[in-house]
């Protein structure tokens, strides 16, 4: 284990999701609220274990699964004992991972209550057949109120997730999806290449000959063009799938990247 100073991010896993999407292999599940409640009970015991690492965090990200998901009054038990075993006066990138059908006005008002200054919204497509094929059920309507929402509550830092590499994708398609995140004036946006995981629903369409992966030149091009017209709108490719705005570069992430030791707790999650 590293020496307790030099931890500075900590990464926290919900495994709850409200509905399965197709393309997703990350530790996730469906729960009802007893079960989530229990698990966010065991959560707060680890992270009363894990209090003498936490003493020098400047980073903290909550992810999974979908951690807006979970019931307001579950999230502000977890947010509540964050607060406890964490001195968020050292905090500079507080973040977490949300649905846009999640963000109303209410879950915003909570993220900010507690200190959470950057939101990851998984919009993945603002298409309604795109997000079909994904097994979203959100609309680009719904990823318009989430953003203003979280604008309205005081919560600036946003990202925007896209997937592209869908079937029969070129660039001119998924170019109209980065050009909506862009209106949005959100101030970084990640740009994933949908791939074929096993345990999968996707992956059970491909072995029932249903779904074929975007040929590798076609993705290489669509990466390429995606980096050009980002940088017109003022976005720097600082990361392979992530641009940002400048002084809006996740400075988690960047933690995985530049090697550095980190903290995790929750089902699934492993730290360094």
């Amino acid at each position: 284990m590293a020496r307790f100073k030099e931890i500075e991010a900590l990464y926290i896993h919900i495994p709850f999701c409200n509905r399965i999407c197709t393309y997703c292999d990350f530790y996730k599940m469906l729960a009802k609220y007893d079960a989530k409640a229990k698990y966010i009970d065991y959560l707060i015991k680890e992270l009363d274990l894990r209090k003498p690492y936490l003493s020098n965090i400047k980073t903290i990200y909550i992810g999974g699964g979908t951690p807006t998901s979970l019931d307001n009054d579950l999230l502000e038990r977890l947010l509540e004992a964050i607060e406890k075993s964490v001195d968020l006066t050292k905090v500079i990138e507080y973040s977490i991972e949300a649905n846009p059908l999640d963000l109303n006005l209410i879950k915003c008002n909570l993220l900010k209550k507690y200190h959470i200054n950057r939101v990851s919204v998984g919009c993945q497509s603002f298409n309604k057949e795109r997000l079909k094929f994904l097994g979203r059920i959100h609309t680009k309507t719904d990823a318009y109120d989430a953003v203003k929402n979280l604008k309205k509550s005081g919560i600036r830092n946003i990202n925007i997730d896209l997937i592209y590499a869908l079937p029969n994708d070129k660039f001119s398609i998924f170019k109209k999806d980065l050009k909506e995140a862009a209106k949005l004036g959100v101030n970084h946006i990640s740009c994933y290449a949908l791939i074929l995981e096993e345990h999968t629903m996707l992956y059970k369409y491909y072995k029932e000959g249903k779904y074929s992966e975007l040929d590798e030149d076609i993705q290489a091009k669509i990466y390429y063009k995606t980096n050009k017209y980002l940088a017109k709108y003022g976005y720097n490719h600082y990361e392979i799938s992530n641009y940002a705005r400048d002084g809006y570069e996740s400075i988690h992430n960047l933690t995985y990247w530049n090697n550095e030791y980190y903290m995790a707790i929750g089902a699934s999650s492993s730290y360094y």
